[in-house]
């Protein structure tokens, strides 16, 4: 700014020389870049090349198969098998070991308390190939039992399962220790009028305590709903009060002995472990037809499997499946 204030004329002859000097630099050193500028907007090859593989369909990621459907029928005179935690035990081992030993049906676990865990359609489809056993699921029922029913039935239909079982404890008695509640009684029939909504043919049966008698769960509607019973005949934590014959008697009330199947525990109770060779004689002289273990994953090795096969074979306890 102080050179623009004291030697203004000269500077402005000087400036305008400069001035003129800089133009006709600028004339010729532009007009390359100019030209250049026009060749870059009017080049059209990489704008068809751009076009051409935008209209490629993308790549996308097939879904897995379905399993494959299950060669047997399902039947609750058959044996079963209940599995908690299915990532612990090989399908494929699983599937012979139960195929072999006539057993004819396998359950996963879905979820408990209102939440899902749905199943591992990989560990279904090698179980199913290696057996040819129908696949079910089972769950926990909480205390929402119009969206427990609808999330069932929603992963049957979506993984192709074959049948199912609610497992209804506590938040369905009418009595909780010494207070009542209408609303959980209600909920067994919430439950089973939406359930068979959705899946009206479907077979089903409930587990729960092994003597109806003793608690105040609305029975009738899950047998007029077409469930079976499944009692859960744990000798192991609860002996002889929990043995197959006294399920049988404590629910003859609600359902026929023909609808009434044990389940029995393969895990170490309070009382230790029942071996399969005494489960099997209980069973028997329960005088029912089909029966299940809990888990089936865990505390069965194949002579375990192979004693209930037996037993199966000899006591009749189950129809065997070939």
């Amino acid at each position: 700014m102080r050179l623009w204030r004291n030697h203004g004329p000269r500077l402005l002859l000087a400036g305008g020389f400069v001035l003129l000097l800089v133009a006709g630099i600028l004339a010729v050193t532009l007009r390359p870049s100019r030209t250049t500028i026009k060749t870059i907007t009017v080049t059209v090859p990489s704008r068809t090349t751009t076009q051409t593989t935008t209209t490629t369909p993308p790549t996308t990621t097939q879904p897995p198969p379905p399993p494959p459907p299950s060669q047997v029928a399902m039947s609750w005179d058959n044996a079963g098998g209940i599995v908690w935690h299915p990532e612990v035990v090989d399908p494929a081992w699983l599937g012979q070991q139960m195929r072999s030993a006539g057993f004819g049906w396998v359950a996963v676990y879905l979820g408990e308390n209102d939440s899902t865990t749905p199943p591992d359609t990989g560990w279904i489809a090698r179980f199913r190939t290696a057996s040819g056993l129908p696949v079910g699921a089972w769950s926990v029922l909480g205390v929402e039992p119009a969206k427990d029913a609808t999330q069932a039935a929603q992963l049957i239909d979506q993984d192709g399962l074959d049948f199912y079982i609610a497992d209804a404890e506590a938040p369905y008695g009418y009595t909780d220790g010494t207070q009542h509640s209408v609303t959980r009684l209600r909920r067994s029939q919430i439950f089973v009028s939406t359930f068979r909504r959705l899946e009206a043919k479907l077979p089903a049966a409930v587990s729960s305590y092994c003597r109806p008698d003793q608690h105040d769960i609305d029975w009738a509607a899950w047998a007029h709903g077409g469930f079976s019973f499944l009692p859960q005949a744990y000798v192991n934590d609860f002996g002889d009060a929990a043995a197959p014959a006294a399920c049988v008697s404590g629910a003859a009330s609600f359902f026929p002995k023909s609808q009434v199947h044990p389940t029995v525990g393969s895990y170490s109770g309070v009382l230790g472990i029942v071996a399969p060779t005494q489960f099997a004689q209980l069973l028997q002289q329960a005088g029912t037809t089909g029966f299940s273990i809990y888990p089936a994953e865990a505390g069965m090795s194949a002579e375990n499997w192979q004693a209930y096969g037996q037993a199966i074979a000899t006591l009749h306890i189950a129809n065997r499946v070939s």
